[in-house]
């Protein structure tokens, strides 16, 4: 990544240290919207399920995805997930650029 030909996918890792694979999972779940199994996500994503689910811990742990458990009819349960809206992220990119800037600028000043 260079400083000058920012991504939204490098943007999203950066803001959030995530990986290109949590990356690339986050993107298919704003794309495929509402709440979702992991199975859906690991069709969309055109993903492994095991790593689907590892890439979605850490995106939960992260706060910018969220976990709800549906009871099937027949007896047991799943977990549904659902992105952060888009909104919500460009917000939050922003405001932890701001705050990246503003240490930049202290730092340059003290130098």
């Amino acid at each position: 990544m260079t400083c000058i030909d920012l991504s939204v996918d490098d943007l999203l890792g950066c803001s959030f240290g995530l990986t290109k694979r949590e990356v690339a999972v986050l993107l298919c779940m704003l794309q495929g919207g509402g709440w979702m199994p992991v199975s859906k996500i690991a069709r969309i994503s055109q993903r492994d399920r095991s790593v689907v689910q590892r890439a979605i811990l850490t995106l939960v742990n992260t706060g910018i995805v969220e976990r709800s458990q549906r009871n099937r009819e027949g007896g047991g349960y799943e977990y549904l997930y659902r992105a952060s809206g888009k909104a919500a992220l460009k917000r939050s990119i922003l405001d932890k650029s701001r705050a990246f800037c503003a240490r930049v600028a202290a730092q340059v000043r003290q130098w």
